[in-house]
């Protein structure tokens, strides 16, 4: 049986070599995404338990901190422990964050008080001294660098400081958390108390019990606040923020998964095709053996060996290859979700991928031999075959066309497995081609919608008017030549059912440029509330929800559905009369302006509005350079994932049509020895092998880009996973059928080059032998 193991490897050598590309792939594929899904977890949760990460953190005026408000956190179920802390919390706007200004809450705490919950760790100092630390999110991601200045626009103010220092903070590292942290030097920290009273405030680190959950903890907590008529300005607990800051990593696992997936089951379609060819093609081989004493399973077992011993080398080096890969994947990780993470191979990873991709590749390689059972010693040394008396070949002077046109025909129908092969192949392929074309087209051609799938409304500029000059303000920008239209368009914050989250206040939401509404409608009354996913499932649409702000608790109908990828889904909608019913000075306090013009446009506008409008408007952002490197990055990313795709795709169908036709010319090369003598040239027969795929393929391929053309809910399911509710991506139909069209013209250039051996054949050399 070694004897024939060995010359199965050495007749199909190339066949082998293909399938172990295959398998090599999906290693390295299902590697990296095993890895990553067994270290990315457990090394937040370290870096957590490390740092002695809060569960649940709960943030409320200093005037309000009162010992009452200790002993209601001390006193709700599930709560351990609790460590209080003075801190800033702000709006803040980073300037030349990665080149543009980023506007996020932050929270600035005393860098020299000891903490018992919320640690943080010093990755980088800048030698010398600073005022202040930034989270390593922010240092990373809007490239500072200790030493660096770092301009801060704090509740409207600017202020300049010098980075002393990057930390690892696990609770307010991330823009997750909707807050960024960053610490101050005792007596920076006293200044900047001095200089913004109205945002002290008061932190209360919660640590829970064993098995409470943090999100009932905190909701817990913020439903007794506010029985009690305390107001909180910010409440997050550890599971959400998990999730938001480690929605990169699943993501990349998910796909991932799917595509090695998919590589697997083409390697062990191309495995099981070529048994199935392999035992066609030596039937009266198998027959002497079976005749000399050989048991089908013996004989099995050496034809499985093969495969076997190449699945598990080919993995392994696929295994090898994903350490290449995967820190490399951790870098991105580490970027989005801002904590060390250095990707390591795991030893679950390399065992589990071992034995899956060996164990179905042993039960596709057994799919393969079962015919060998049937098989007869004496029909198959006479060359009869159960398959050949099934399957009858119609006659050449039955098939439509030439004579060249009918045998091509002829041979296309000979071999339905082939037939099938190929136009799975085809089908899968055009369907990856077309799915990337999708992701390149809406990532660079229309990437604006990729930008506002991820995102919320963006202008080309925010305004900030002056106190009682909204109305003339947004009166004189519309007029600015290059401005296409100004709507009101504020962010407050407002508590859900006791949840603190973001609301964006408008009367103009049907005018905004990116409808982040996936279904019912946006709030137009003082008593409508629309609200976003993530409380979708406890709110239905017309059903009642407790809004309050600043101690104000009213109830609203929920008239629709938001989406909001950066605030999880936490955020809601409310007209300009339904927040003014908790607010009454919002209807004569500024609302924040958005100006919408071309993107080329944007300086000159803003410069406009600095001359036309400077004893209106207090300052305005430039949100069009945002945009754009927001735009770039994204592009960027998806670009490589396309690529990546395409590649794959073009990679698999060589290597399929490569072992299909090479095991064509070995089974039929008497067949083409006949037909060089008979005059045919070698191209003729090469064009005529190309010929012989072409229906399968183009059958593949419509199908493929029928199905892709109405595939848009699969998009919508991936980019789901993330918290997009509404893809705002463009499906042209053009690009499927330009995908199946590409694919096959590449593939009947692939079949005339693996078709060349039959150069080799000789019309002599055969009757000789």
């Amino acid at each position: 049986m070694r004897t024939l193991a060995l010359h199965q490897w050495r007749r199909n050598k190339g066949a082998f070599l293909g399938f172990g590309a295959t398998i090599l792939i999906a290693a390295c594929m299902l590697g990296s995404a095993l890895t990553l899904l067994f270290t990315v977890g457990p090394r937040y949760t370290a870096l957590a338990d490390e740092l002695h990460t809060a569960d649940v953190d709960i943030v409320v005026p200093r005037t309000a901190a009162t010992a009452d408000v200790r002993d209601v956190i001390d006193h709700t179920t599930g709560v351990a422990a609790v460590d209080p802390h003075d801190v800033l919390l702000m709006d803040t706007q980073i300037h030349d964050f990665r080149g543009t200004d980023f506007a996020i809450r932050a929270m600035i705490t005393d860098a020299d008080a000891s903490r018992t919950l919320n640690q943080t760790r010093v990755l980088a100092t800048s030698g010398d001294s600073g005022d202040l630390y930034v989270a390593q999110y922010t240092a990373w991601f809007g490239q500072f660098a200790p030493g660096d200045r770092i301009e801060l626009q704090l509740a409207g103010h600017d202020e300049s400081f010098r980075i002393a220092g990057v930390v690892e903070e696990m609770e307010f590292g991330n823009a997750g958390s909707q807050i960024l942290a960053f610490s101050a030097p005792a007596a920076r920290f006293t200044q900047l108390e001095r200089a913004y009273p109205q945002t002290r405030m008061t932190e209360y680190a919660v640590s829970i019990s064993a098995g409470a959950d943090p999100r009932a903890v905190r909701s817990h907590i913020e439903r007794a606040l506010a029985d009690a008529g305390v107001p909180v300005a910010a409440a997050i607990d550890c599971d959400s923020v998990r999730a938001t800051r480690t929605m990169v990593s699943r993501l990349i696992i998910l796909i991932l998964v799917v595509f090695a997936v998919l590589v697997t089951v083409v390697s062990l379609a191309l495995c099981t095709f070529h048994i199935r060819n392999i035992v066609e093609t030596d039937r009266t081989d198998m027959g002497v053996l079976k005749a000399l004493g050989y048991t089908s399973q013996m004989i099995s077992h050496a034809m499985m060996a093969p495969y076997l011993l190449v699945c598990v080398g080919a993995t392994l080096a696929g295994l090898a290859l994903s350490t290449l890969a995967t820190p490399a994947i951790g870098s991105l990780i580490a970027l989005q979700a801002g904590f060390t993470f250095h990707a390591q191979a795991d030893a679950r990873a390399w065992l589990i991928t071992i034995a899956a991709l060996a164990g179905v590749t042993l039960l596709f390689a057994w799919i393969g031999v079962r015919s060998l059972r049937a098989l007869q010693p004496i029909e198959a040394i006479r060359g009869i075959s159960a398959r050949s008396q099934r399957h009858t070949v119609r006659p050449l002077n039955r098939m439509p066309g030439n004579a060249r046109t009918a045998i091509s025909l002829q041979q296309a129908a000979a071999s339905p497995s082939r037939n099938l092969l190929v136009g799975c192949m085809a089908f899968l392929m055009t369907l990856i081609v077309s799915f990337a074309a999708v992701l390149t087209y809406n990532a660079t051609v229309k990437p604006d919608n990729l930008y506002n799938t991820l995102s919320t409304e963006t202008p080309q500029v925010v305004a900030t008017p002056a106190q009682g000059e909204t109305t003339e303000a947004m009166q004189r920008i519309r007029a600015i030549p290059g401005v296409q239209n100004v709507i009101a368009y504020t962010t407050a914050r407002v508590g859900v059912d006791g949840t603190q989250l973001p609301a964006f206040v408008s009367d103009d939401f049907d005018a905004a440029s990116n409808d982040i509404r996936y279904d019912g409608n946006h709030p137009a009354t003082a008593h409508e509330i629309a609200i976003g996913s993530a409380l979708a499932d406890a709110h239905p649409i017309g059903s009642h929800v407790t809004v309050s702000h600043g101690g104000t608790a009213l109830g609203y109908t929920v008239v629709g559905y938001i989406q909001s990828v950066n605030d999880g889904g936490s955020v809601c909608e409310l007209a300009n009369a339904g927040y003014t019913r908790l607010d009454q000075d919002f209807a004569h306090s500024p609302h924040t302006l958005y100006v919408y013009c071309d993107g080329a446009d944007t300086a000159r506008v803003i410069r406009a509005i600095e001359s036309t409008c400077g004893d209106l408007v207090t300052h305005t952002t430039d949100m069009e350079r945002m945009r754009d490197t927001s735009q770039q990055m994204y592009g960027s990313v998806m670009s490589t994932v396309s690529l990546a795709m395409l590649i794959l795709a073009v990679g698999l169908t060589g290597l399929v049509l490569m072992m299909v036709i090479r095991s064509t010319i070995v089974r039929e090369r008497h067949r083409f020895g006949i037909l060089k003598a008979l005059g045919y040239t070698s191209g003729q027969l090469m064009r005529q092998i190309a010929a012989m795929l072409m229906p399968a393929t183009v059958i593949g391929a419509a199908l493929g880009a029928a199905v892709a053309s109405i595939a848009q809910p699969v998009t919508d399911a991936l980019f789901a996973t993330v918290g997009v509710m509404r893809s705002q991506f463009d499906h042209p139909a053009l690009l499927p059928i330009a995908a199946a069209l590409a694919l096959t013209a590449v593939q009947g250039a692939f079949a005339l080059g693996f078709a060349t051996p039959i150069r080799t054949i000789s019309p002599y050399q055969l009757i000789t032998e």
